[in-house]
């Protein structure tokens, strides 16, 4: 992936999405933070996979009724809304580099590992941090991924 700018990066996880359009207890503080870094001129992005990962919860949260049709809805068009100021490259280029970063881990980390490789493949140009409340991620990066600067909420 080649960045056409040298502006810092921000890697949005799933689980702060999901956060944010769900409404989940933690939506305060990730709402705030996503914010703090917007109105510091941070570009977001995240892979692909994303919209994948974040419609899968969310439909799980209303088949279990955690979510009513209504909130569902919201949350939906909250996510659609949210993804307007996320870029997304195509993950296809990252998936060797991923299958090396989730080695030695059990498969429940592969897409953890797309998006270390996309914050590793933009930190080449720019400042890059990858927002998530996995702290596993931490663990993945330093020992995968030295260069990725995971911060958890």
């Amino acid at each position: 992936m080649s960045p056409t700018s040298n502006s810092n990066t921000l890697i949005t996880d799933a689980n702060i999405l999901i956060s944010v359009c769900s409404k989940e207890p933690t939506a305060v503080v990730a709402e705030s933070v996503l914010e703090n870094y917007a109105k510091h001129g941070w570009e977001f992005f995240a892979p692909n996979l994303i919209v994948a990962e974040v419609l899968y919860i969310l439909c799980q949260k209303f088949q279990t009724g955690l979510l009513t049709p209504k909130s569902y809805d919201e949350a939906i068009e909250n996510f659609q809304d949210q993804m307007k100021i996320i870029q997304t490259p195509g993950d296809a280029q990252f998936i060797k580099r991923a299958k090396e970063i989730q080695n030695g881990y059990c498969c429940s980390r592969s897409a953890d590992s797309i998006y270390i490789a996309l914050a590793e493949d933009l930190a080449k140009t720019r400042t890059v941090e990858l927002l998530t409340f996995d702290r596993g991620m931490i663990n993945q990066a330093a020992k995968n991924a030295p260069t990725v600067t995971v911060k958890t909420l």
